[in-house]
């Protein structure tokens, strides 16, 4: 009998709310602001289990909010992207045949500008979300 005292003391229990399967639900009703009571007594949990698994809520929130950060910079950087190729598209038809020199130096003076753009967005991307 001591034996099975010491593994229980080890064992780890699961939160009965992130095993829950109406658990969507009820993660809408924290963020919502519903009551600790008001969850427990709808979806016959503990006010306790709630609260704790605010802990485990806040973790996913917060793992979202950063996905969502990366897939938003990861957007914008393909835009920019799209805007060099562009770029890029315009300086060498500015520059055949030296048909148009101010066109292809406002090209080089807007590529600079990009330039300094793209490695600010990356630069956000590397220091903002770890």
């Amino acid at each position: 009998m001591r034996k099975f005292l010491f593994w229980s003391a080890f064992m780890v229990k699961r939160c009965s709310v992130c095993n829950h399967p109406s658990r969507p639900e009820i993660d809408r009703g924290l963020v919502n602001g519903v009551p600790y009571r008001t969850l427990a007594g709808q979806f016959s949990l503990s006010a306790s289990a709630l609260c704790r698994h605010t802990k485990h809520l806040a973790l996913d929130l917060e793992a979202q909010r950063r996905h969502e950060h990366r897939s938003y910079q990861a957007a914008v950087l393909d835009r920019l992207d799209l805007l060099n190729v562009r770029l890029d598209r315009l300086f060498n038809a500015a520059t055949s045949d030296y048909r148009s020199p101010f066109v292809a130096l406002g090209c080089i003076r807007e590529a600079i500008r990009l330039l300094s753009l793209q490695e600010r967005v990356r630069h956000g991307l590397d220091r903002t979300i770890p």
